[in-house]
């Protein structure tokens, strides 16, 4: 039975329609399908499990997949112990508490004189999922709980957003950390609005002038049409560093600790797929390596 690798690092890649068809096409062909999802925002996960269940309502096959997450392929991994800084474990015993319904989960917020302190999702009374933590109503830590209810991702944020993330093993130690940069880059824009149109336009010019004997003028009037009207906007892109706390391995950008995983589960007969927004960026560096996209 062949193996069929989903790498998901976006829920924006999971919920195009070509995954879903991919998806199932692999399982009607009897592969053996495993959807890694390596999504750094840990939450996430959650939102993969829920679009699988809703999926296996009408395609039951689907049960047969293999949801595997960074914390299952890290959690005997030794890693480091956090601080009490990094870890913030709130005691929300002695918090008001307040139990509220949203769709199919649970939400619990906890309150000290009217402030938010924390906010508790769960599917259930047993299974938590989330908790959001509040410093003077502004959110400044997710924990992200699995299926046993353990704690497996720490996004630390910053003016919301998460500038610092772990990953735990089953001992709650960091053994991923995931650090958000950015850096200045120049984009080229064309301002044309019909730039696209006029140089199929001159194309279709070029190819009349040689059949037609187009003359000097009209030809010069064609490539006018087409003149370069670009422009060199500044602007910052966002990119991740990763340190593995097992062997103090270091990756300069999320892409290249993506072909790490991948390495540790591929073989020569698996079959990669991966979302064609990822392609150029995760081809370099499986130079060797066939990868079909959804």
């Amino acid at each position: 039975m062949q193996r069929v690798i989903f790498l998901v690092t976006s829920l924006n890649g999971m919920h195009k329609p070509n995954f879903t068809k991919q998806l199932l096409q692999a399982l009607q062909q009897g592969q053996r399908v495993v959807i890694l999802a390596a999504l750094i925002d840990f939450e996430a996960t959650w939102t993969v499990r829920a679009f699988l269940n809703r999926l296996a309502q009408t395609e039951p096959q689907v049960k047969q997949i293999e949801l595997l997450t960074l914390a299952d392929l890290f959690k005997d991994e030794s890693g480091l112990t956090l601080t009490s800084d990094e870890r913030n474990m709130p005691d929300l015993v002695a918090f008001d508490e307040r139990l509220f319904v949203d769709g199919q989960e649970q939400v619990k917020l906890y309150l000290n004189v009217g402030h938010l302190v924390a906010e508790r999702r769960q599917l259930d009374d047993e299974t938590p999922m989330v908790l959001r933590q509040y410093q003077t109503d502004q959110l400044v830590q997710i924990d992200t709980y699995d299926l046993s209810g353990r704690v497996v991702g720490i996004e630390k944020i910053v003016d919301e957003v998460a500038q610092t993330s772990y990953v735990l093993n089953q001992k709650g130690e960091a053994v991923l950390r995931f650090v958000r940069h950015e850096r200045p880059i120049e984009k080229v824009y064309n301002l044309s609005a019909t730039s696209a149109m006029l140089a199929t336009q001159f194309a279709e010019a070029k190819q009349a002038a040689a059949m037609m004997n187009m003359s000097k003028r009209e030809r010069d009037r064609a490539a006018a049409e087409v003149a370069d009207q670009t422009s060199i906007i500044k602007t910052t892109e966002t990119y991740y560093g990763v340190l593995a706390y097992s062997n103090y391995q270091r990756f300069g950008q999320v892409y290249a600790f993506y072909e790490s995983l991948l390495s540790r589960l591929m073989t020569s007969t698996t079959r990669l797929y991966v979302d064609l927004a990822d392609n150029a960026a995760l081809a370099p560096q499986m130079p060797d390596q066939l990868i079909f996209n959804y």
